[in-house]
């Protein structure tokens, strides 16, 4: 008798416990509110579809490689013939 009170009253506890823990962390992951500004989903989704319809290219165009745009003051100087030189020396050697 003393061991059926004790299995019941462990299985209580264990309930209760599993109980507690599932209320408790169960809820991770449900948004409390986004607040001003906040996307919607469907804004979210939009905007998805809005990228891959500019990044889609069809016909011939696609075959082309894009024409970077630098600004006059950033665009990438190569670098002196001499140095294109040793380097390439310096290939030819290994």
């Amino acid at each position: 008798m003393t061991a059926l009170i004790m299995f019941t009253a462990c299985t209580a506890t264990a309930m209760v416990a599993t109980g507690w823990t599932w209320r408790t962390f169960a809820a991770y992951g449900q948004h409390a509110g986004g607040g001003e500004g906040a996307l919607t989903v469907w804004q979210l989704i939009a905007h998805v579809e809005e990228e891959q319809r500019r990044h889609e290219r069809q016909g011939r165009h696609r075959l082309r490689e894009p024409e970077p745009h630098w600004p006059d003051d950033d665009a990438p100087t190569p670098p002196p013939l001499d140095l294109q030189r040793r380097v390439l020396n310096s290939l030819h050697r290994i």
